[in-house]
């Protein structure tokens, strides 16, 4: 009995790791360009994060509040806009979960190649 115990302890842990740390596969680091027209940007932040550096036309919805509000989202593609990679595994994951096909992101604070496509976004 305790080693089931040990094996469902594991598997949730790991699930917690998996849904935090790894990558939602087919969703790309895009830039503006690479947007089409009718693309949401959703901003994941926290509201003080997102009024310190504004996203011009982007909808701010924070991760707590992606469960209550996602009905609000338009049906179209959306791309989201992060601080961290777990806030945008998180994100991604939650509104693909609620229906909605998120296209790409953008991480705010990594020095990946997304960082550069920031300043097309910001005012």
């Amino acid at each position: 009995m305790p080693y089931v115990l040990l094996i469902l302890a594991g598997v949730w842990v790991g699930y917690l790791l998996y849904t935090r740390y790894f990558p939602v596969r087919g969703v790309k680091c895009v830039n503006k360009t690479e947007l089409k027209n009718k693309a949401t940007i959703v901003d994941l932040r926290d509201y003080s994060e997102s009024a310190k550096e504004v996203v011009i036309g982007a909808i701010a919805l924070p991760i707590a509040y992606i469960k209550r509000h996602h009905h609000g989202l338009p049906q179209r593609e959306i791309y989201v806009v992060a601080s961290d990679r777990v806030e945008r595994n998180i994100g991604i994951r939650l509104l693909q979960r609620s229906g909605h096909r998120v296209a790409g992101y953008s991480i705010i604070n990594d020095p990946c190649r997304c960082k550069k496509y920031l300043a097309e976004f910001a005012s």
